[in-house]
C-alpha cells in the first residue's frame, strides 16, 4: 500500500526541486553574486590611474544627478542638503515631508576654471516663474536654438487641492513631476515653461530626452508609488518606461516587463535608450517600435548600478555599487561614513552592440575605491572626453570627486 504514495511522492519533490533550482538560477543566483557581490574582489583605487579630489561646499552634497554641458564648459547637479535627502526620498521609502529643506537647487561649477579656492566658480542657478518648490532627483539637458532647456524629476509632496494641506505621502506616495525650463544665461536664471504630470509618470527615477526635446522617456523604479509590498519588487522584478510628448504633455507606459528597479537612463544618437536596472545589474537597450519601447538587448554588468551617462566619444559610463551592504551604511550616515564607489565603462558602445552584442559587450572597470579614500558614495559618474576628466557625485554624499587621468 505504502508504495501506492511513492510515485505522488516523488513526483512532489521533483517538482520542489525543479521549482528551487529555477528560483536559484533566475533569482537567487544573482542576488548572491551580482546584487550582494559574495566573493567580488574591490580593488583600491591605487590600482587605478586618477588623481582624484574632493570638493567639499554646502551647494554641492547630496547631489543625485549631473550633467556636462561639454560645449559651454559647465557641469550642472541637482542637489540639496543631506538632511532633507535622509528625511525625504520617495525612491527610498522616506517620506517626513516636515523635515524638507526646501533648499533643493541646482549647482553650477565652470569645469575648466579651478579658481584659487579649487571649487571652480561654484553657485546656483536662480529659479524664476515657478510657484513651488523643487524636490530634485534625476534630469537631462538638450540644447535647443542655441539655449540649454531642462528637464527636472520633481518629488513633490501630495497636496490635498481643496484644503492645501499635504497628505500622507507613505499612503499616497509623492505627487510626482517632470518640470521644464529653460536656462537664461545671461542671468543664469531658469525660466519655467512647464510641468508633466501623468499617471504614467508614476515613481520617477531619471529620463532621457530625444535630441529635438519633443519627447523623453522617463525609468519607474517601481510597479507602485507606496505599498506593503513594495520592498519585494527588488527580489522579483519591478518598474517601467513611459514615454511623455514635452509639447502635448501627453504620457503612457511604454514597457512593463522584465525591470530590476530601473534606474538611471540615456538616449544615443541612433535613438536607442539604455536602462540601469540596480538589482540585477543588467544594462537593456530598448528601441521605440510601433509605439513602445522594446527590449532588443542586454548587457551583463556583474555589479548593482544607479545612473548613466554617455560621453562625447560615444562611451556609456555607470555608476555602480560594489559593496550595496556597505552602502547601506551611508544612506543613514552620510556625513561621517562613505562607501566603496565602482565605475564601469563601455567604449563606443553603440558600435559593440552593432557589432557583438549584449553578451560580448566588454565592460570595464576604470576606477573602483575600496577603502573610499576619494570617491563619494556614487550614484553619478560623467567623463569628460576632452579633458580626459571623471566627475562623480551621489545622492548621500556629501561631496563631489573630480578625478584627472595621469
Amino acid at each position: 500500500m505504502a508504495q501506492n504514495f511513492r510515485g505522488p511522492r516523488a513526483i512532489v519533490w521533483a517538482v520542489i526541486a525543479l521549482a528551487t533550482g529555477i528560483f536559484y538560477q533566475a533569482i537567487l543566483h544573482n542576488i548572491i553574486f551580482d546584487t550582494i557581490g559574495i566573493g567580488r574582489e574591490i580593488q583600491p583605487i591605487d590600482d587605478f590611474p586618477w588623481s582624484c579630489n574632493r570638493l567639499r561646499h554646502p551647494l554641492i552634497e547630496g547631489c543625485e544627478d549631473i550633467w556636462l554641458d561639454s560645449e559651454g564648459r559647465k557641469l550642472y547637479a541637482t542637489c540639496t542638503s543631506l538632511d532633507t535627502r535622509m528625511a525625504w526620498c520617495p525612491g527610498g521609502n522616506k517620506y517626513n515631508i516636515s523635515a524638507r529643506s526646501r533648499t533643493d537647487h541646482i549647482a553650477v561649477l565652470d569645469i575648466d576654471q579651478p579658481g584659487s579656492n579649487g571649487l571652480y566658480g561654484l553657485r546656483q542657478l536662480k529659479i524664476g516663474g515657478y510657484q513651488d518648490y523643487l524636490d530634485l532627483v534625476g534630469f537631462d539637458v538638450r540644447r535647443i536654438k542655441g539655449q540649454l532647456r531642462f528637464w527636472l524629476v520633481n518629488h513633490r509632496p501630495p497636496i490635498d487641492q481643496a484644503t492645501g494641506e499635504f497628505l500622507d505621502a507613505s499612503v499616497v506616495g509623492a505627487n510626482s513631476t517632470v518640470e521644464i525650463f529653460d536656462l537664461n544665461d545671461n542671468t543664469e536664471t531658469l525660466e519655467y515653461v512647464k510641468t508633466i504630470a501623468s499617471d504614467a509618470i508614476l515613481t520617477p527615477n531619471n529620463l532621457a530626452v530625444e535630441e529635438d526635446g519633443l519627447a523623453f522617456v522617463v525609468t519607474n523604479d517601481h510597479n507602485k508609488k507606496v505599498g506593503k509590498f513594495r520592498d519585494l519588487e527588488m527580489l522579483f522584478g519591478g518598474g517601467s518606461l513611459t514615454y511623455c510628448r514635452s509639447d502635448t504633455g501627453k504620457c503612457y507606459i511604454a514597457a512593463k516587463e522584465g525591470f530590476s528597479f530601473a534606474n538611471g537612463i540615456v538616449r544615443d544618437k541612433n535613438g536607442l535608450y539604455y536602462v540601469a536596472h540596480s538589482v540585477t545589474g543588467h544594462i537593456t537597450i530598448h528601441k521605440m517600435v510601433n509605439g513602445q519601447l522594446l527590449k532588443i538587448d542586454e548587457i551583463h554588468t556583474g555589479y548593482p548600478l544607479d545612473n548613466l551617462s554617455l560621453d562625447t566619444d560615444g562611451n556609456l559610463i555607470a555608476a555602480a555599487f560594489p559593496d550595496p551592504i556597505v552602502s547601506r551604511k551611508s544612506l543613514t550616515d552620510p556625513y561621517n561614513f562613505t562607501s566603496p564607489a565602482t565605475v564601469l565603462a563601455v567604449n563606443k558602445i553603440a558600435r559593440q552592440i552593432k557589432e557583438r552584442g549584449g553578451k560580448n559587450t566588454e565592460v570595464l572597470k576604470i576606477v573602483e575605491d575600496r577603502d573610499a579614500k576619494s570617491l563619494p558614495s556614487a550614484t553619478i559618474a560623467v567623463h569628460d572626453a576632452e579633458s580626459r576628466r571623471l566627475i562623480l557625485a551621489g545622492i548621500f554624499s556629501p561631496f563631489i570627486t573630480i578625478c584627472e587621468h595621469i
